[in-house]
C-alpha cells in the first residue's frame, strides 16, 4: 500500500509544483488513494497532475526538445549548426554521441513519460467517478492525447525509426495498458514493436480527437490531436494521411500564422499560432529551453548552445528575419537565438507553421495540391519572414524551409531520421554518423535494466 499510496500522491500533488527530483512528501499532507480514487475532484486532480508532469523540465517543458536538437549535432567539428557550450555532462554524451546507460537526463525523460502515460491510465480507469459523461469523455480524450504524446516521443528517442515499407519489428518500447498502483509488484515486461507503438499512439489520437471539443482553452482540443497525427503520419512516411490531417488543421482550426516571427515565440498566454503549447509559470514549472537557449539576463546560463556559422549560412536571402532572429551575450560573446528570452514563457509544441510545412512537403511528395500548392505553402511562410518568395520549388527547397523555420524546436534528429540523412562529422563526407546509427538512439535506462528482467537493451549499451 505504501507505494500505491505514494503514486497516487505524486500525481495527485504534481499539478501543484513540478520538480526535478522525486517529491518529499510530508504523510500529514497525503490524501488516502482510496479517498482519492473515489472522488471526482481526486480524479480530476489526477489529470491536472498529468499536466504538470508534461510540464516538468526534464521533459515538454524543454530538456526534451533540447536533447532532440543536440542528438542530431556534434562536438567534433564545426560542420553542424549548433555547438554546446554547457558544462552538463549528459547533455554534453549527446553531443558527442557517447551516451552512457546511467545518463540521468535520459532516465528522467523515460521516467517521466512514463509517469503521464500511467496518470492517463488512472484517469481513464477511474472515470467512473466523475459523473457528468460530457465531462468523462473530455476527460478520457485528454488523458489519452497525453499518453498518445509520451508515447510517440518515447519510441522516436528509444526505438530504431520508423521506416516506410517495412514491417518494423525491431523492439519500440514497452506498452502499459493498465495503471500500476503498487511498483513494489513484478512490473517486467518486454519491449512492444515499433509497428505496435506506432498503431496505439495513432489509435489513441483518433479517439481523442472523436471526444475533444473544438475549443479547449490551453488544453488541447480536437485540432491538438489532428496536428499530432499530422506529425505522427509524417514521422512514418504516410503521406496522404499527414497531408489530410494538416489541411484539417489549417482549415477549420482558426489558428492562423502569428503576424510577424517574432510574435511566434516568448508569450505567456497561447497566441493564434500555437495548436497547443506547455504553459509555464513560476509556480507550476521551468522552461528549461530557456534556461539552456538563452543568456543570464534572459533566465538562461548564459548560452549553453551557440549558433554556428553553418546555420546562418543556410539562409540565402539577407532580408529574412530569421536569420537575425538572434542576439550576441555580452558577457561571453556567443551567438544566441531570440526563440528563448522569457524565462516563464510557453513552451511551444505544435504550432501552424509545422502544419504548412507538412502539408507543403506532402503534397510534393504525392504530386497534389490539397488545401493549397506546396509552392504556396512554403511563399506563405517565407512571406511571415520577409524572406523572397520561390517561383519556382523542389522537395529540397521545402526540406530546407522546415529546417530553417523550426531550427531550436527539437525537430532535429527526428527529421533526420525520417528523412534518412547522416551527420556529417568532418564536413567532407570521409565520417558519417548514417540516420540509423545506434548511436543515434537513446539506450534504456540503467534503472530499468536492473529491475525489469525482460526487458532487451538497445545495441551498443550492453545487455
Amino acid at each position: 500500500m505504501k507505494s500505491y499510496k505514494y503514486i497516487l500522491l505524486f500525481l495527485f500533488t504534481a499539478f501543484l509544483t513540478s520538480c526535478e527530483n522525486e517529491l518529499e512528501i510530508d504523510p500529514q499532507q497525503s490524501q488516502d488513494s482510496d479517498i482519492t480514487l473515489s472522488t471526482e475532484g481526486g480524479i480530476t486532480n489526477i489529470l491536472n497532475g498529468a499536466y504538470a508532469l508534461v510540464a516538468d523540465a526534464d521533459v515538454y517543458g524543454g530538456r526534451m526538445l533540447v536533447s532532440g536538437d543536440l542528438m542530431a549535432q556534434t562536438g567534433v567539428t564545426a560542420t553542424t549548426d549548433f555547438r554546446w557550450r554547457g558544462t552538463y555532462g549528459e547533455f554534453r554524451q549527446m553531443y558527442t554521441k557517447t551516451i552512457l546507460t546511467d545518463n540521468a537526463f535520459v532516465r528522467q525523460i523515460y521516467k517521466r513519460c512514463y509517469d503521464i502515460i500511467n496518470a492517463g491510465n488512472i484517469v481513464i480507469e477511474n472515470i467512473d467517478k466523475v459523473k457528468d459523461p460530457d465531462k468523462q469523455a473530455r476527460m478520457i480524450a485528454e488523458a489519452k492525447f497525453l499518453k498518445s504524446l509520451a508515447y510517440f516521443d518515447l519510441v522516436r528517442f528509444f526505438a530504431q525509426p520508423y521506416e516506410a515499407g517495412k514491417q518494423n519489428t525491431q523492439l519500440g518500447v514497452i506498452i502499459r495498458p493498465n495503471a500500476i498502483y503498487d511498483y513494489n509488484s513484478d512490473l517486467s515486461k518486454e519491449r512492444s514493436t515499433v509497428e505496435e507503438v506506432y498503431a496505439l499512439v495513432i489509435s489513441g489520437l483518433n479517439d481523442a480527437y472523436d471526444n475533444l471539443p473544438e475549443e479547449n482553452s490551453f488544453y488541447p482540443d480536437k485540432y491538438a490531436a489532428k496536428a499530432l497525427l499530422a506529425r505522427v503520419y509524417l514521422q512514418q512516411q504516410n503521406y496522404e494521411a499527414a497531408r489530410d490531417a494538416a489541411d484539417e488543421v489549417i482549415s477549420d482550426s482558426g489558428r492562423a500564422l502569428s503576424n510577424t516571427y517574432a510574435g511566434a515565440f516568448n508569450h505567456d498566454v497561447n497566441q493564434i499560432e500555437d495548436i497547443f503549447a506547455v504553459q509555464i509559470t513560476k509556480q507550476t514549472g521551468e522552461n528549461e529551453i530557456v534556461v539552456m537557449y538563452a543568456s543570464e539576463g534572459n533566465g538562461g546560463r548564459g548560452g549553453d548552445i551557440e549558433i554556428r556559422n553553418t546555420y546562418l549560412d543556410k539562409f540565402t536571402d539577407p532580408n529574412d528575419v530569421r536569420a537575425n532572429f538572434n542576439y550576441v551575450n555580452d558577457d561571453n560573446g556567443r551567438l544566441l537565438t531570440s526563440k528563448y528570452t522569457n524565462q516563464f514563457g510557453d513552451v511551444g509544441i505544435i504550432r501552424l507553421a509545422e502544419m504548412y510545412l507538412i502539408r507543403a512537403e506532402s503534397n510534393f511528395r504525392l504530386g497534389t495540391a490539397v488545401g493549397d500548392t506546396p509552392l504556396n505553402d512554403i511563399n506563405l511562410i517565407r512571406s511571415r519572414a520577409n524572406a523572397t518568395n520561390f517561383i519556382l520549388i523542389t522537395l529540397d527547397d521545402i526540406l530546407a524551409e522546415r529546417e530553417l523555420e523550426l531550427a531550436m524546436e527539437g525537430f532535429a534528429i527526428h527529421d533526420l531520421k525520417r528523412t534518412k540523412g547522416s551527420i556529417d562529422v568532418n564536413g567532407d563526407g570521409s565520417v558519417l554518423i548514417p540516420y540509423n546509427d545506434n548511436k543515434l538512439v537513446f539506450p534504456i535506462p540503467l534503472r530499468e535494466m536492473d529491475t525489469n528482467g525482460k526487458i532487451t537493451q538497445n545495441p551498443g549499451y550492453g545487455s
